[in-house]
């Protein structure tokens, strides 16, 4: 059997798999087959990860499980069968500090808001300024949200409203006084 190949992307393969059942769909039958094809093979797959995470576990410990789970294609299948180790609002949390990091100065207005867990929804608000209306900020969040928790099906924005505004404090004009201003 040859060795897995190095770049295999989950998202382009779940691609190719909607593909395949979508070609099934000429034909009711085909389709049914193709679909409970897929269910069983997922299903047996699934045991098998389960039974390989147990095995690290006991054998290497958690620390261990936590490095497979650190590879983006396994932490992809590991996601898929529901056996992440980490759960999913901690690797939101990674993926904003992810976002933080690559975007410097214009990253520090971005908060966590909460994870929707049965909608598969992030809600994130970005601070008033600095860029935070920017597709480029949303774009890099997205992408951060995308590779450590690829079953996130949506990263919704909001923006925090603006801070009062700022009046200027300055000295007065040369030949003006505030004595000469109340005895008038």
């Amino acid at each position: 059997m040859a060795p897995p190949e190095e770049d295999t992307d989950p998202g382009a393969v779940a691609g190719t798999i909607t593909e395949l059942l979508d070609e099934l769909s000429t034909d009711d039958t085909s389709r049914e087959v193709g679909e409970d094809l897929v269910r069983v093979l997922m299903q047996f797959y699934g045991a098998g990860l389960a039974q390989m995470i147990s095995i690290v576990r006991l054998g290497a410990g958690d620390t261990m499980v936590h490095r497979m789970a650190a590879d983006p294609l396994v932490a992809a299948l590991l996601t898929l069968h529901d056996l992440h180790p980490v759960e999913l609002p901690v690797r939101v949390g990674h993926a904003l500090d992810t976002a933080r990091r690559r975007l410097g100065s214009h990253g520090s207005g971005i908060t966590l808001d909460r994870v929707d867990t049965h909608t598969g929804t992030v809600h994130v608000t970005l601070a008033a300024g600095c860029g935070s209306s920017s597709d480029t900020v949303r774009d890099v969040v997205r992408t951060a949200v995308a590779e450590l928790a690829p079953e996130v099906a949506a990263v919704e924005f909001a923006a925090e409203a603006p801070g009062p505004a700022l009046l200027q404090i300055g000295l007065r004009p040369p030949g003006t006084s505030t004595v000469a201003a109340a005895g008038s």
